[in-house]
């Protein structure tokens, strides 16, 4: 029969140091439960003649970096180079980024950051305060400020003016020291933005609409004459692969690719948007709002289950396919298209409707409104000719998607790139932040924390 262990008293206190544990009477140890520090006497074990600002980064701030430094500094002669220099990154992370670690880290680093870290949040909130004026003075201020403003406005020439709208794409101005950053600023390829859609040609198109040279070539291996795929942004070669024609060409796309998004501003159209849905039926026009765009909506016009002439079918037989010997009739149901007056099949005469729909594009043109306008099967290929016409009119694109009786046909607002760079990270539009997704480039990451989640391109590599 088991017998119950005693349980062990200690005679005496024990006194630890760094390097001890806690010895108990019959020679056992017990594991301390506080985080263990390296002692300083253990300088021998490890250099401590590296170079602390060899690990200064290009994009980093001198905010941040300069609280990289202080810890690294501090605790030199504590670490080895490489986990102190991990520590460092992981100390700047919790205090700026607030992130979180598991807690035996967190503990060494709340443990080893004490001192720099007060310092730090009490030279901040100095600069804070420096940075806000008084309620009076700030009124007094911006009352002279329209003023002025009012009267160098109807006095600056119009070309003055436009050309500090158009220079407010590419400045963000930040509290701190003041300064003015420029968004494209020492990016390596310029002012070149992705925006993830087109598939294998994402990067043509981006490049195209950017006015920056894009090629794709292939190439011998002189030493064993193999295919070698190339991808060129500004007749630099970016990008590389070996192997068949088409695996290398994927290959070289891929690596381009993932290149091109580390160090470019990449745009994604958000696929559940609300997009304005018009439709033609027996009692006029019917406008609504859906989150199925037809850019992005994968149509399927198949008959399904829940589908009552799929289920009949089912019950005569029809295993699914189309009709006939060699399953050669068509799988999708015949579509429809209501008529909205008393004209007889194929009159051509809608002065009046032609006229309402031209009022309805012109007044969307006109709006504030950048949601796309989408306009439903119902409406007749000639009537979709007209709305082309009437797109293009006003400065609209238009384009269509689907076939046959699925055709849709989607007319939106243009922007430019770096419009929309602006209304989502700096002037944090509401409406251009729900349509549009943007990650920024690696390098400017420190300024907007909140987009550098990855985006991905869908169907690239078809």
């Amino acid at each position: 029969m088991a017998t119950k262990a005693k349980r062990t008293k200690l005679t005496s206190p024990v006194k630890l140091d760094n390097d001890a544990e806690p010895v108990l009477k019959e020679g056992k140890r017990k594991k301390p439960k506080m985080v263990k520090i390296a002692s300083t006497n253990e300088t021998d074990d490890f250099p401590t003649n590296w170079d602390v600002d060899e690990y200064k980064t290009e994009y980093e701030s001198e905010e941040h970096w300069e609280l990289r430094r202080s810890f690294m500094l501090a605790h030199k002669h504590r670490f080895e180079e490489s986990r102190l220099v991990c520590l460092a990154q992981t100390f700047v992370n919790m205090e700026l980024l607030g992130c979180k670690y598991p807690n035996e880290t967190m503990l060494l680093v709340a443990e080893l950051s004490k001192d720099i870290a007060e310092e730090f949040r009490a030279t901040r909130a100095q600069r804070l305060k420096r940075t806000f004026v008084s309620a009076s003075n700030a009124a007094e201020q911006r009352a002279k400020g329209r003023r002025n403003a009012n009267r160098e406005e109807n006095t600056a020439p119009l070309s003055s003016r436009r050309s500090e709208d158009n220079a407010s794409g590419f400045i963000r101005h930040v509290f701190g020291d003041g300064k003015s950053i420029n968004l494209f600023e020492d990016l390596r390829f310029g002012t070149l933005v992705l925006y993830l859609t087109d598939g294998r040609q994402c990067l043509r198109s981006s490049c195209l609409a950017c006015k920056i040279s894009y090629a794709e070539r292939m190439v011998k291996d002189p030493e064993d004459g193999s295919n070698i795929a190339e991808v060129l942004i500004n007749d630099e070669v970016i990008a590389q692969s070996k192997g068949s024609q088409k695996e290398a060409k994927l290959a070289a796309y891929r690596q381009a690719l993932l290149l091109l998004q580390t160090h470019c501003y990449n745009i994604k159209l958000n696929a559940a948007r609300d997009t304005i849905k018009v439709e033609k039926t027996n009692n006029g026009i019917n406008i609504n709002v859906t989150k199925e765009s037809a850019d992005s909506l994968g149509i399927e016009t198949k008959l399904d289950a829940s589908n009552k002439g799929y289920r009949m079918m089912r019950l005569m037989g029809w295993t699914g396919g189309g009709l006939g010997r060699l399953k050669q009739g068509r799988e999708e149901p015949v579509g429809y298209l209501f008529k909205t007056n008393r004209s007889g099949l194929g009159a051509s005469n809608q002065q009046s409707t032609n006229a309402q729909f031209r009022t309805l594009i012109e007044n969307y043109a006109n709006s504030d409104d950048i949601r796309d306008m989408q306009f439903e099967p119902t409406f007749s290929k000639e009537e979709r000719a007209k709305f082309h016409e009437m797109a293009s009119h006003y400065g609209l694109r238009s384009a269509s998607y689907g076939a046959g009786e699925s055709r849709r046909l989607l007319i939106t607002k243009k922007f430019t790139y770096t419009h929309i760079l602006n209304e989502v990270l700096i002037k944090r539009n509401p409406k251009f932040c729900e349509r549009y997704f943007v990650q920024v480039p690696m390098h400017k990451a420190h300024l907007f924390p909140g987009h550098v989640a990855s985006l991905d391109l869908d169907n690239w590599g078809s």
